[in-house]
Protein backbone atom coordinates (compact mmCIF):
# COMPACT_ATOMS: atom_id res chain seq x y z
CA UNK A 1 0.00 0.00 0.00
CA UNK A 2 1.60 3.18 -0.87
CA UNK A 3 1.86 6.07 1.57
CA UNK A 4 -0.91 8.35 -0.06
CA UNK A 5 -3.18 5.56 0.16
CA UNK A 6 -2.41 4.76 3.91
CA UNK A 7 -2.57 8.38 4.92
CA UNK A 8 -6.20 8.64 3.22
CA UNK A 9 -7.18 5.23 5.12
CA UNK A 10 -6.09 6.53 8.85
CA UNK A 11 -8.50 9.92 7.88
CA UNK A 12 -11.28 7.88 6.32
CA UNK A 13 -11.21 5.75 10.29
CA UNK A 14 -9.73 8.55 11.95
CA UNK A 15 -13.14 8.30 14.51
CA UNK A 16 -12.26 4.56 15.40
CA UNK A 17 -8.74 4.96 14.93
CA UNK A 18 -9.12 7.75 17.66
CA UNK A 19 -11.67 5.64 20.05
CA UNK A 20 -8.97 2.52 19.73
CA UNK A 21 -5.96 4.69 20.29
CA UNK A 22 -7.40 5.83 23.28
CA UNK A 23 -9.24 2.41 24.33
CA UNK A 24 -5.36 1.14 24.60
CA UNK A 25 -4.30 3.57 26.96
CA UNK A 26 -6.76 2.34 29.47
CA UNK A 27 -5.28 -1.38 28.58
CA UNK A 28 -2.98 -2.74 31.43
CA UNK A 29 -0.27 -5.25 30.58
CA UNK A 30 -0.41 -4.59 26.64
CA UNK A 31 1.89 -6.45 24.51
CA UNK A 32 2.25 -6.49 20.46
CA UNK A 33 1.86 -9.47 18.85
CA UNK A 34 3.14 -9.60 15.20
CA UNK A 35 0.33 -10.15 12.16
CA UNK A 36 -0.86 -13.75 11.00
CA UNK A 37 -0.98 -15.11 7.67
CA UNK A 38 -3.88 -13.43 5.95
CA UNK A 39 -4.15 -10.49 8.49
CA UNK A 40 -2.80 -7.13 6.95
CA UNK A 41 0.45 -6.11 8.62
CA UNK A 42 -0.99 -2.89 8.85
CA UNK A 43 -3.57 -4.65 11.79
CA UNK A 44 -2.29 -3.77 15.17
CA UNK A 45 -2.48 -7.29 17.31
CA UNK A 46 -2.55 -6.14 21.17
CA UNK A 47 -3.54 -8.25 24.61
CA UNK A 48 -4.12 -7.38 27.68
CA UNK A 49 -4.96 -9.06 30.77
CA UNK A 50 -7.75 -7.49 31.55
CA UNK A 51 -9.39 -7.84 28.16
CA UNK A 52 -12.66 -10.81 27.61
CA UNK A 53 -12.84 -11.87 24.27
CA UNK A 54 -11.83 -9.00 21.34
CA UNK A 55 -12.48 -5.58 20.59
CA UNK A 56 -11.73 -4.27 16.74
CA UNK A 57 -11.17 -0.04 16.75
CA UNK A 58 -10.15 0.43 13.42
CA UNK A 59 -6.84 -0.28 13.04
CA UNK A 60 -6.35 -1.82 16.81
CA UNK A 61 -7.49 -5.33 17.48
CA UNK A 62 -7.78 -6.04 21.17
CA UNK A 63 -7.74 -9.30 22.78
CA UNK A 64 -7.45 -11.47 25.79
CA UNK A 65 -4.37 -14.06 25.55
CA UNK A 66 -4.33 -16.58 24.93
CA UNK A 67 -6.67 -15.88 21.87
CA UNK A 68 -7.33 -18.06 19.22
CA UNK A 69 -7.18 -17.80 15.14
CA UNK A 70 -10.65 -17.67 14.79
CA UNK A 71 -11.03 -14.71 17.04
CA UNK A 72 -8.32 -12.92 15.72
CA UNK A 73 -9.75 -13.57 12.17
CA UNK A 74 -12.91 -12.49 13.12
CA UNK A 75 -11.96 -9.22 14.50
CA UNK A 76 -9.36 -9.06 11.50
CA UNK A 77 -13.00 -8.95 9.74
CA UNK A 78 -14.14 -5.72 11.75
CA UNK A 79 -11.23 -4.08 10.54
CA UNK A 80 -12.21 -4.55 6.75
CA UNK A 81 -15.08 -3.46 8.17
CA UNK A 82 -14.06 -0.09 9.40
CA UNK A 83 -11.99 0.10 5.99
CA UNK A 84 -15.45 -0.19 4.12
CA UNK A 85 -17.66 1.98 6.02
CA UNK A 86 -14.92 4.68 7.24
CA UNK A 87 -16.94 6.98 9.30
CA UNK A 88 -20.06 5.07 9.93
CA UNK A 89 -18.11 2.35 11.41
CA UNK A 90 -19.32 3.27 14.97
CA UNK A 91 -22.48 3.66 14.38
CA UNK A 92 -23.30 0.89 11.85
CA UNK A 93 -21.05 -1.85 13.16
CA UNK A 94 -18.98 -0.77 16.29
CA UNK A 95 -22.29 0.47 18.64
CA UNK A 96 -25.06 -2.76 17.46
CA UNK A 97 -22.33 -4.76 17.96
CA UNK A 98 -20.65 -3.57 21.22
CA UNK A 99 -24.76 -4.33 22.33
CA UNK A 100 -25.02 -7.62 21.08
CA UNK A 101 -21.74 -8.51 23.10
CA UNK A 102 -23.10 -7.28 26.11
CA UNK A 103 -26.57 -9.19 25.14
CA UNK A 104 -25.18 -12.50 24.19
CA UNK A 105 -24.18 -15.37 26.39
CA UNK A 106 -23.53 -18.90 25.60
CA UNK A 107 -26.99 -20.00 26.81
CA UNK A 108 -28.91 -18.02 24.11
CA UNK A 109 -31.20 -19.72 21.73
CA UNK A 110 -29.14 -18.64 18.55
CA UNK A 111 -25.37 -18.43 18.11
CA UNK A 112 -23.38 -15.37 18.46
CA UNK A 113 -22.73 -15.27 14.82
CA UNK A 114 -26.23 -14.98 14.02
CA UNK A 115 -25.97 -11.03 14.42
CA UNK A 116 -25.22 -9.48 11.39
CA UNK A 117 -22.30 -7.25 12.29
CA UNK A 118 -20.80 -10.66 13.58
CA UNK A 119 -21.86 -13.03 10.37
CA UNK A 120 -20.12 -10.35 8.10
CA UNK A 121 -17.09 -9.50 10.48
CA UNK A 122 -16.49 -13.85 9.88
CA UNK A 123 -16.89 -13.56 6.12
CA UNK A 124 -14.67 -10.67 5.85
CA UNK A 125 -11.79 -12.46 8.02
CA UNK A 126 -12.21 -15.83 6.39
CA UNK A 127 -13.64 -17.72 9.47
CA UNK A 128 -15.32 -20.71 8.44
CA UNK A 129 -18.70 -21.38 9.81
CA UNK A 130 -18.92 -23.64 13.09
CA UNK A 131 -20.94 -27.09 12.47
CA UNK A 132 -24.20 -26.59 13.85
CA UNK A 133 -24.96 -29.35 16.64
CA UNK A 134 -28.08 -30.90 17.18
CA UNK A 135 -29.34 -30.54 20.82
Amino acid sequence: MNRLTAILLQVWQLPQNLVGLVFGWFLKGKERHPGLQGIPKSIRLISGDNMQGGISLGNFVYFRKPAYDRLLRHEAGHCRQSRLLGPFYLLVIGLPSLLWALWWHPGRPVPYSWFYTEKWADRLGGVTPRPVQNK
